[in-house]
C-alpha cells in the first residue's frame, strides 16, 4: 500500500469533523462541570456567567464556539473557531465551511486585542482584531501568507443553559 496515497475528500472531511465535534464536546463538557462547581454561576444566565468565568492571565475568557465570516469583496467565507484554555493560554481549531480544519498554532489576548496564528500548508495566517460587545465579538484583518489581507468578523455562539445540579 502506498503510504503517501491521498485519501478520499469524505474521508478527510469525516475525520476534520469528527476532531471537532470531539474538540467542541471536550469544551463543553469542561464548561459544565465548571458550571456544577460553582452554584452562582450555574444559576445565572450565560452571558452574565461568560463574564464572570475565570480568565487566563486576567484577560476576556473567550472559550466556546465562534461563527465568522471572511469577507473577500462580494463572496463571503463562513465557517466557526473552537477555542478552549490550556495552561496558560489558548488552544483551537478554525473550520472554514467550503474548505477544511486547521489548527490555531497560536492565540494571544491583551487587552481588548486578539492575535491568532492558523497553520495552512501554505504558511501561517494571521488574524488581528480587538474585542467589542463585552467580549462576544472579535472585528479584525486576517492576513493570509501571499499578502492578501481581508476582514473577517467572529461572533460567539450563545452557550447552553446547564440546569445546576440538585443532590439527592
Amino acid at each position: 500500500m502506498n503510504r503517501h496515497r491521498r485519501r478520499p475528500t469524505w474521508l478527510v472531511a469525516s475525520r476534520s469533523a469528527i476532531s471537532v465535534a470531539a474538540l467542541a464536546a471536550s469544551m463543553l463538557a469542561s464548561r459544565a462541570a465548571g458550571a456544577q462547581s460553582t452554584r452562582t454561576t450555574a444559576a445565572m444566565p450565560p452571558d452574565q456567567a461568560a463574564a464572570t468565568a475565570p480568565t487566563r492571565g486576567g484577560d476576556a475568557d473567550l472559550q466556546g464556539i465562534w461563527d465568522f465570516t471572511i469577507r473577500a469583496g462580494e463572496r463571503t467565507s463562513p465557517g466557526f473557531i473552537a477555542l478552549g484554555p490550556v495552561e496558560r493560554g489558548w488552544a483551537g481549531s478554525i473550520t472554514m465551511y467550503l474548505t477544511n480544519t486547521l489548527a490555531v498554532r497560536e492565540f494571544t489576548i491583551e487587552r481588548d486585542s486578539v492575535r491568532m496564528v492558523v497553520a495552512s500548508r501554505e504558511g501561517d495566517v494571521l488574524f488581528r482584531a480587538r474585542l467589542t460587545d463585552d467580549a462576544r465579538t472579535m472585528e479584525g484583518i486576517v492576513e493570509y501568507h501571499g499578502g492578501a489581507r481581508l476582514p473577517m468578523t467572529a461572533t460567539r455562539r450563545a452557550q447552553p443553559v446547564v440546569p445546576p445540579v440538585v443532590p439527592r
